[in-house]
């Protein structure tokens, strides 16, 4: 690899245009190659390691050949790291079996279905904060334009699930959930996990693994039980948000989220990678990361600033982790958003029912009543929530009256609010007010 990094340099032809008969790099021969004069430009179609030194495939009177690496120089000095990787691996792939244009076409609609069925459904998570940052990052991966056969770039499309996922499909895009992005602790780790897809999108892993055949006598009938599946979804969105407009409403339930991003999908798009795929991937993003922090004047960011970036994600999955009860794993995303000392009424508002939720002592509970009443304050959102849970957690101290009086204002405020499903509209809050009545000995 050095040896490109040093001679090696690259020419895009009309990247747009380009076919498997029109030349992608070119160089000079430093020696006489069949009809090639020393100082002539030649093509180069491809490039492979052997034993007895580099090598690179061109097209002369004699048919396609591979020559020795000291008889040609590479021109340019602005390959890219994945230019590189393209031209050891793809090239001479691509000389003899063309861009596959076809093939490549049903990788690309697979791709527009799915993100159309996403985006369609409200699955798609939109933050122009955090996207914006992510573009940045695949700029730094990959500024140039992929080489495809026809004009595509690396981007990444965000998926509302807190199961931690990502595949790719041929065109370029990195479909990424908020639980994978969640998960990451540094850009580094996140960078190493977008610099591994962008190695399967450029060696055309989805490519190889596509089977037509299969594609072809299931695609319709899948994509209508997919388009079900993500209205229900969506459905299930609506119908947990008890009134409020906090982000429970993003909760996936796990097995909705699993077929969602399933094995089909998988399938389809030719992101089911075996292990020598996953292997070779695995490599070239941790050499990549490797190239990446050599550069100079290059670092990653503080891992304090890279949580502020993806914050909304942090709280995103702490959300949809707390409404499949995995409470202890949600209290972890909201301890990592409290750290960063930038926690707003919602996350106080969670932080506040996880406390309520996981003990059960004097102390925990006024500390419940403190994160309750720093949200109420904090009137970011005016989350009617809030007011719920003070009650319950006001009830837990033995402060009936202070409950009730708690359960009244919320009452008044949940009966202006159209559309409430059944859980926490006013007749829950006539429920909690007779409770009340109860505990006082009032009924």
């Amino acid at each position: 690899m050095q040896k490109l990094y040093t001679t090696g340099l690259l020419i895009l032809l009309s990247l747009g245009n380009i076919s498997a008969q029109q030349p992608i790099f070119q160089g000079v021969a430093l020696k006489k190659i069949d009809q090639f004069q020393a100082g002539d430009t030649l093509s180069i179609y491809g490039f492979k390691e052997k034993s007895g030194g580099d090598t690179y495939l061109i097209r002369s009177g004699y048919g396609d050949k591979y020559v020795s690496g000291n008889k040609i120089r590479l021109l340019d000095d602005n390959m890219g790291y994945w230019q590189q990787v393209w031209l050891r691996n793809q090239a001479a792939h691509v000389r003899s079996n063309g861009w596959q244009g076809d093939l490549r076409m049903v990788l690309r609609n697979d791709y527009y279905e799915y993100a159309a069925q996403m985006e369609m459904n409200g699955l798609v998570f939109r933050d122009d904060y955090l996207e914006d940052y992510l573009r940045q990052l695949v700029y730094l991966i990959h500024p140039q334009p992929l080489i495809k056969g026809q004009p595509a770039r690396l981007n990444i499309l965000m998926i509302r699930a807190n199961k931690p996922e990502s595949f790719v499909f041929d065109n370029g895009s990195i479909v990424i959930t908020t639980g994978q992005i969640a998960k990451t602790n540094s850009e580094k780790e996140l960078l190493g996990i977008l610099a591994k897809h962008t190695a399967h999108i450029v060696l055309d892993h989805n490519l190889m693994n596509l089977n037509y055949e299969v594609h072809s006598q299931r695609s319709a009938e899948f994509w209508s039980a997919f388009a079900t599946i993500a209205s229900a979804v969506a459905m299930e969105f609506a119908n947990i948000q008890y009134g409020t407009n906090f982000n429970a409403g993003d909760v996936v339930l796990a097995g909705l989220t699993s077929h969602a991003i399933s094995d089909a999908i998988l399938r389809s798009s030719g992101s089911n990678f075996n292990s020598e795929q996953e292997s070779q991937a695995n490599y070239l993003g941790k050499e990549f990361n490797t190239v990446l922090s050599g550069r100079e004047g290059f670092g990653f960011l503080p891992d304090k600033e890279y949580n502020i970036y993806i914050s909304s994600v942090l709280s995103l999955t702490a959300w949809q982790e707390y409404h499949q009860n995995n409470f202890d794993q949600s209290m972890y995303y909201m301890d990592r958003v409290f750290k960063l000392g930038i926690a707003n009424e919602e996350d106080y508002l969670l932080k506040a029912k996880l406390t309520r939720t996981l003990s059960n002592t004097p102390e925990s509970n006024m500390e419940a009543l403190r994160l309750i009443n720093a949200a109420l304050a904090m009137n970011d959102f005016d989350f009617v929530e809030a007011l719920a849970e003070k009650g319950l957690i006001l009830i837990r101290l033995g402060e009936v009256n202070q409950a009730r009086e708690v359960f009244v204002e919320y009452k008044t405020a949940v009966s202006g609010m159209p559309e409430i499903p059944p859980g926490r509209d006013g007749i829950w809050a006539n429920r909690m007010l007779i409770k009340c009545d109860q505990l006082m000995m009032k009924r």
